[in-house]
């Protein structure tokens, strides 16, 4: 599988602007001494010539600036979104309020105190822990899948 059927149509028209951005890849190919002149001036010759992504790709997809190119155009992976984090810290309160006055309470008494807030932390954490798994492994794949499936489509245009 070459490297741009990731990502779209290898029949796709390429016009000037295209042709130049990818003759500038070659001139830097051999700036880097990846290619000699006689055989840049021979790819040159092709990609001038091409009228289509694949036609183009022939010349290009042994240099790594090209493929540099390529792998930087898939999509970000998705960070924690805010709502999770606005979770955690809406939780953090009560559990650190009632953890909070437990200690007090447990310094100025005698003996030890029943920790009470286990059942205000325990509740919390369970759902926080269930609502963050669910964003991780159902409603992340199911986006990562919709954002891939978007920037192939805007390719294929």
């Amino acid at each position: 599988m070459s490297s741009l059927e990731r990502y779209g149509d290898r029949t796709m028209r390429i016009g000037n602007t295209e042709r130049g951005a990818l003759t500038e890849i070659l001139r830097a190919a051999v700036d880097q001494g990846y290619i000699d002149l006689d055989e840049y001036e021979k790819r040159v010759d092709v990609l001038l010539a091409a009228q289509t992504v694949g036609d183009a790709e022939v010349v290009l997809a042994d240099l790594p600036a090209y493929q540099r190119i390529i792998d930087a155009q898939e999509p970000e992976k998705l960070g924690t979104p805010d709502w999770i984090k606005w979770l955690w810290f809406g939780f953090s309160i009560p559990i650190g309020i009632n953890f909070g006055v437990w200690a007090v309470v447990e310094a100025l008494t005698e003996g030890s105190v029943y920790f009470w807030p286990i059942w205000v932390i325990v509740p919390l954490a369970v759902i926080g822990t269930a609502l963050t798994a669910a964003e991780r492994f159902i409603m992340r794949p199911a986006e990562e899948r919709k954002r891939k499936e978007r920037l192939r489509r805007k390719r294929n245009r």
